[in-house]
C-alpha cells in the first residue's frame, strides 16, 4: 500500500500592520479622543442622508428581502456621489464612490444616465464600490446605530422613532422638493445629467443650509451640545482644539504641524499653547507613543535588512550587536551609561522630537533606505529623548499611556519601565535589553496569538532552535488618528471654510472650553 502525505489546510499570510503591539495603544487611545468617527466616516451629510434614504426604503418598499435593500442603498450611494461631483467636484472629497464619479463625469452621456450596470451587480468589476453592503453597511451602520441614530437590527437598517426619524425630516426639509428626484432616480436606476446637477446642488454635503434644523442637528451631534459628559464630549473637545489650532494658523493639510502643537503645547509661531485639561494632555500622550512605536519598528526593518544577509539566520544578541554596532559608535556612547547619554540626548531634543522623528519616517515609507544609518540612529536617539522626557519626574504621560496599553502592556510606558531597570548599565546593554523584550518577544508573542486564533501568519521574523531567520521588511507609518476626517467635518458644519473659521466656529470657539 503507497503511503502518501495528508497536508493540513494552508493558513492565510499577511504581514501584520502592527507587529510589536504599539499601534493598537495610540489607537485604543484616539478612539476616546474623536469617539463615532472612524477612518472612513469621512462628510457630516451623510449621517442625515442615510437616515431619509432608510425610512424612505421603509416607507415605500416594505420589504424585508436583504438583496432588494442592498441594490437600494447602493444606488442612493452612486447618485450622491455623482451628482455632487458633477455640481461641485474640488468639495466632493470622501464620498464613497467618489473615483468612479469622477472618472463617469469625464464622459457624462447627455441623455438618461443608467446608474444599474454600475450598482446592481455588488461584488462585480465596474462597479461604484466594491463593498456589497455599499459605504453604509461597511462602515456607517456601527456608528449611527451607536449614536441612536438607528435601532439594533439583524437584518434590514431601521431609523430610531425619535432621533433617527427627526434627522431623516430635517434633511427632506432641506433638500425641498428634489427628494422626489432622488427617489425616482434611486426606484429605477435612472436619472438625466440635469436631475443630477439639481440633486447635487440640493445635497451636496458641502451645502447643508445654515440654518436649517438638519444643520443644527448635525452640529449637535458633531459637538454635543447638549452633552456635559461622556463620548460626545471628548469629540467636542477634540473639535474645539482643532479649530482653535486652524484659527491660530495651523493648515487644514498640516497633521505634522497639529501633532507638534498638540505635543509640545506651542502655536504654529512657536509661541505658548496654554490650554489645558484632560483631552489636550491625552493628544501628548498618544503622540509620545506615536514617537515611540515608529522608532520601534524603523529598529525591526534595520534588524530584518541586517539578517539578510545571513541565510542560515543569527542568534538574537549577535543580530541585534550587529546593528547597534556601527550605529553607537556614530552617536559616541562607548562606556557611558543610559542615564547619561539620554540625559545628554534628552536635553539637546526636547520639545523637538519631530525633528528625530522626520528621518525615520522617511526610511518607513522606502524599504530600501530600511537599512539608512541616520534613520536609525534617530530611532535610537529619539528613544532616549522619551524616556529622559517622561520617564522621570513627569510621570503624567506614561501614567495616562498604561490605561490604553491593554494586556502585555505593549506601548511607550511599558518601553519606559523597562529602560528604568537599565538606566545604570551601559547604552548597549539597555538597548540590547529593551530590544529583545519589545521587539523580539513581543512579536513573537503577539504573531504566535493571531496564528492560533484565526491562522493568520503574521510573523516578521521566526525564533528556531534559538536562531532569529525568515526576515520580511515592510512599511510603516504614523497611525491615522483621523484629524483630517474631523476637519472635513467642521467645514460640513460650516464652522470652518477651507481656509479661515467662520463666524459660527468663532461663536462655538468662544462659547465653550476644553475639558
Amino acid at each position: 500500500m503507497e503511503l502518501l502525505p495528508s497536508w493540513t489546510k494552508a493558513g492565510s499570510w499577511t504581514l501584520g500592520r502592527d507587529p510589536l503591539g504599539m499601534q493598537a495603544t495610540s489607537v485604543r487611545m484616539y478612539r476616546t479622543l474623536v469617539p463615532g468617527l472612524t477612518n472612513v466616516t469621512n462628510r457630516l451629510r451623510y449621517y442625515s442622508f442615510y437616515c431619509w434614504v432608510i425610512q424612505h426604503y421603509e416607507e415605500t418598499e416594505h420589504s424585508g428581502d436583504e438583496a432588494k435593500w442592498r441594490i437600494f442603498i447602493r444606488r442612493a450611494e452612486a447618485l450622491y456621489a455623482l451628482a455632487c461631483n458633477i455640481v461641485d467636484p474640488q468639495q466632493s472629497d470622501g464620498l464613497a464612490g467618489g473615483l468612479w464619479a469622477g472618472a463617469f463625469r469625464q464622459a457624462l452621456p447627455n441623455d438618461t444616465i443608467d446608474l444599474r450596470p454600475h450598482t446592481d451587480q455588488p461584488g462585480q468589476s465596474g462597479q461604484y464600490l466594491k463593498a456589497t453592503r455599499g459605504n453604509f453597511g461597511q462602515f456607517y451602520i456601527a456608528s449611527m446605530t451607536e449614536v441612536e441614530l438607528l435601532t439594533p437590527s439583524t437584518r434590514i437598517p431601521i431609523v430610531s422613532n425619535q432621533l433617527g426619524r427627526d434627522m431623516a425630516s430635517a434633511f427632506a426639509e432641506s433638500v425641498g422638493k428634489t427628494t422626489a428626484l432622488i427617489s425616482n432616480a434611486i426606484r429605477t436606476g435612472t436619472v438625466t445629467p440635469a436631475e443630477l446637477a439639481e440633486i447635487g446642488d440640493a445635497a451636496h454635503p458641502s451645502r447643508i443650509p445654515a440654518d436649517s434644523k438638519e444643520m443644527a442637528m448635525l452640529r449637535n451631534y458633531l459637538l454635543a451640545t447638549n452633552e456635559l459628559g461622556g463620548s460626545g464630549s471628548a469629540r467636542r473637545s477634540s473639535a474645539w482644539l482643532l479649530l482653535d489650532l486652524l484659527r491660530l494658523g495651523v493648515s487644514a493639510e498640516d497633521e505634522t504641524g497639529v501633532r507638534k502643537a498638540f505635543y509640545n503645547r506651542h502655536g504654529p509661531d512657536g509661541s505658548p499653547y496654554r490650554v489645558t485639561g484632560l483631552t489636550i494632555d491625552r493628544w501628548m500622550a498618544f503622540q509620545a507613543n506615536e514617537l515611540c512605536h515608529i522608532a520601534f519598528e524603523a529598529i525591526l526593518n534595520g534588524l530584518l535588512t541586517e539578517l539578510q544577509k545571513y541565510p542560515l539566520g543569527l542568534e538574537p544578541n549577535l543580530l541585534i550587536t550587529k546593528l547597534l554596532a556601527p550605529l553607537l559608535a556614530k552617536l559616541g556612547t562607548s562606556g557611558r551609561s543610559w542615564r547619561d547619554w539620554s540625559a545628554e540626548i534628552g536635553e539637546e531634543f526636547i520639545g523637538s522630537e519631530e525633528a528625530l522623528a522626520e528621518p525615520i519616517l522617511s526610511t518607513l515609507r522606502d524599504v530600501k533606505l530600511a537599512s539608512n544609518q541616520d534613520g536609525l540612529s534617530s530611532a535610537l536617539q529619539l528613544i532616549a529623548a522619551l524616556w529622559h522626557r517622561w520617564g522621570g519626574e513627569d510621570t503624567s504621560v506614561r501614567t495616562m499611556i498604561e490605561g490604553y496599553a491593554g494586556r502585555g502592556g505593549r506601548s511607550l510606558s511599558g518601553v519606559l519601565r523597562t529602560l528604568d531597570a537599565q538606566a545604570s548599565n551601559t547604552v548597549e546593554d539597555a538597548l540590547m535589553q529593551t530590544i529583545r523584550r519589545h521587539l523580539i518577544a513581543d512579536h513573537l508573542t503577539i504573531a504566535g496569538r493571531k496564528l492560533a486564533a484565526s491562522g493568520t501568519f503574521t510573523y516578521h521574523f521566526t525564533l528556531s532552535d534559538g536562531v532569529v531567520s525568515d526576515g520580511r521588511v515592510t512599511n510603516y507609518a504614523y497611525t491615522n488618528p483621523r484629524i483630517k476626517n474631523l476637519i472635513r467635518f467642521l467645514r460640513d458644519a460650516n464652522l470652518y471654510d477651507g481656509s479661515t473659521v467662520t463666524k459660527s466656529g468663532t461663536r462655538f470657539l468662544s462659547e465653550n472650553q476644553p475639558v
